[in-house]
């Protein structure tokens, strides 16, 4: 595990497995913790980094050692020549030119939503999030979690999702980006993994998040997902916990679609 300094002087933790020469892939996560095993696993072919970017600052407790003057709650735009620029910082520090952007549930938003804004992404490994919905839902979904938990007393909790609001904000206005074609265009792999069972009414997560479907999203956007070139697994019977959770399921249709995959 290590730091590593920004040119604005911002703090940002990372954590580096692999070998050294091997192709890299790269985490944003939340806290220390998540992804490790899942990392850990891909990390005996590939060059696996974790890391916490300034997008969850404020969500989950500093990092020892890292931080800085950096206040998501200040700003009203989202700051994506910030987070590019420490995406592309953490992977020098780890040796990596071109990289795989990683994540699973609201990690794979953030990659899906920098993947098209990072000329060094070659490819996208996500999963638990329909990427090709309707933003404005997300946005809604977002938005309505604040507005809940200000009404509830907790304004300090619904400022964690201020930064998710402004990246729904600024995806959803499809005119200012084409996903789509930039999706198309990423030469390395491509893989989105869903449970069957992801936000249906027997899902672990399906009271906090049960209109998002994610299942069903992915399964109803799963042509148009492969004519963008993406290989998508479906984790049959398992929900939106399970489909990450359960590695020894998981990792084998990961590691074999990588492994199949022009890199």
């Amino acid at each position: 595990m290590a730091l590593i300094e920004t040119s604005d002087g911002y703090t940002l933790w990372y954590d580096a497995v692999g070998p050294w020469d091997a192709a890299g892939i790269v985490f944003p996560v939340r806290h220390r913790g998540e992804f490790a095993a899942l990392g850990t696993a891909l990390a005996e072919t590939y060059r696996v980094v974790r890391y916490k970017p300034r997008r969850v600052v404020g969500e989950v407790e500093d990092e020892p050692g890292a931080g800085g003057t950096w206040q998501g709650p200040d700003f009203t735009e989202y700051p994506t020549q910030m987070e590019v620029a420490d995406l592309h910082a953490v992977a020098d520090a780890a040796g990596l030119d071109g990289f795989v952007l990683a994540g699973y549930s609201g990690m794979a938003a953030l990659a899906g939503f920098l993947a098209p804004l990072s000329d060094r992404t070659r490819g996208l490994l996500v999963g638990g999030f329909p990427l090709l919905a309707d933003f404005d839902y997300w946005l809604g979904f977002e938005e309505g979690a604040r507005a809940a938990l200000v009404q509830a007393g907790l304004p300090d909790k619904a400022g964690d999702h201020h930064m998710g609001h402004l990246m729904f904000r600024q995806w959803a206005a499809r005119d200012a980006r084409d996903d789509r074609a930039a999706l198309a265009a990423l030469p390395g792999p491509k893989i989105l993994w869903h449970g069957s069972q992801d936000c249906e009414p027997e899902c672990r997560a399906f009271d906090p998040a049960g209109g998002t479907a994610i299942g069903r999203h992915n399964h109803a956007d799963e042509p148009e997902l492969r004519d963008l070139g993406f290989e998508v697994i479906e984790v049959a019977g398992h929900d939106h916990i399970g489909a990450l959770a359960q590695i020894d399921v998981v990792l084998p249709q990961l590691a074999e679609a990588l492994a199949g995959s022009k890199w």
